[in-house]
């Protein structure tokens, strides 16, 4: 019998981690991607002010993401060093995203609704990132 994906028994392991947060944070930058390319709420006149901030810190959040999901750190501590950045940048990232996004709402008129399911994502995918690193720190810190 077929499980759909959000129901299946999926273990708690470091790829999966990895994983979920990856895939969060590629959802959270199309999300943002999408909203802002949305030209009737997200004026051109305001790119440079806060629209491409956005893009920027979305964007990064998925480039730090899966950057250090393709540092195979193995026993080498500069490995680790250089994944455990780009774990606490993302993460920094996402704490920059929803501070624009407070931002956004006032000066874009943005509905509440929309602006509570983006930070929703935005700290999910956080929470994640958070997740992922503290389970590194508990595999790698001792390198």
């Amino acid at each position: 019998m077929a499980v759909n994906v959000g129901q299946r028994n999926v273990p708690d392991t470091p790829a999966n981690r990895q994983l979920d947060a990856c895939l969060k944070a590629r959802e959270l930058a199309e999300h943002t991607i999408r909203c802002c390319g949305n030209r009737k709420i997200f004026l051109p006149e305001y790119d440079g002010g806060i629209t491409n901030d956005l893009l920027t810190a979305a964007k990064k959040i998925y480039i730090c993401a899966w950057t250090a999901n393709n540092v195979r750190v193995d026993d080498s501590a500069e490995k680790w060093q250089r994944r455990n950045k780009l774990q606490e940048e993302a993460a920094l990232q996402c704490n920059n995203l929803l501070a624009l996004l407070s931002l956004a709402h006032s000066l874009f008129h943005l509905k509440s609704k929309r602006v509570a399911y983006w930070a929703k994502m935005t700290i999910e995918t956080r929470g994640l990132i958070r997740k992922w690193h503290e389970a590194d720190v508990k595999r790698y810190g001792k390198l």
